[in-house]
């Protein structure tokens, strides 16, 4: 009955992992369709500081001002290809990204189905997927923040300003915990297995 019900949840997951890769890759194809499609807008980023006359925006209750640490959401009418590009850069390495990581999470519960998922196997695959997300989501996040830095850049009369968003590596990191955490446990748990067989 507990493994039936164990069963149930791995294949649930498997799927929710399986639509999840198929989403991220779908998006990513279209947002690079989207991209290059004659008059079609991109979206940029500026942080708020580098556009004067948001402390007196009209329409806003006395006392209530634009957070100056914000950003402010812009839509370029007709990007040149360079700026295109930088948007493509913002968008699809992290969609590109979550792609991969749905992609092995699937096939991981797929291979956890077929046969034990408490295995020496199972742990090399977590602790990869782990450094996949550690070293991948950093390196997203650095690329993604360059990449909006130089396309606000365009779209400003002065320099703009760096403003990385630390909160995105944090999650991607934290993620990569968890993946880290969870095949340390199997490990723990398949260590234990074979004491015991030692003993029996």
């Amino acid at each position: 009955m507990e493994d039936s019900r164990f069963d149930k949840w791995l294949h649930r997951l498997r799927v929710t992992a399986t639509i999840v890769y198929i989403v991220a890759l779908s998006l990513a194809v279209a947002v690079l369709v989207i991209a290059f499609i004659p008059h079609s807008p991109v979206t940029a980023a500026l942080p708020a500081t580098d556009v004067p006359g948001l402390d007196h925006v009209s329409g806003l209750a006395a006392g209530v001002t634009v957070d100056p640490a914000s950003t402010i959401a812009v839509k370029i009418a007709e990007p040149s290809v360079a700026q295109r590009s930088l948007y493509l850069v913002v968008v699809l390495p992290g969609l590109a990204l979550v792609a991969l990581i749905a992609w092995r999470m699937a096939k991981l519960l797929r291979a956890a189905l077929a046969s034990d998922p408490f295995t020496a196997q199972t742990v090399r695959a977590l602790t990869v997927l782990a450094r996949i997300t550690a070293v991948g989501g950093i390196a997203v996040w650095a690329m993604s923040n360059l990449a909006t830095w130089v396309l606000s850049a365009t779209v400003l009369d002065a320099a703009s300003t760096p403003q990385p968003r630390e909160a995105a590596a944090l999650a991607w990191l934290a993620v990569a915990l968890i993946f880290a955490a969870f095949g340390q446990l199997i490990a723990r748990g398949v260590g234990m297995r074979a004491e015991l067989d030692t003993v029996i």
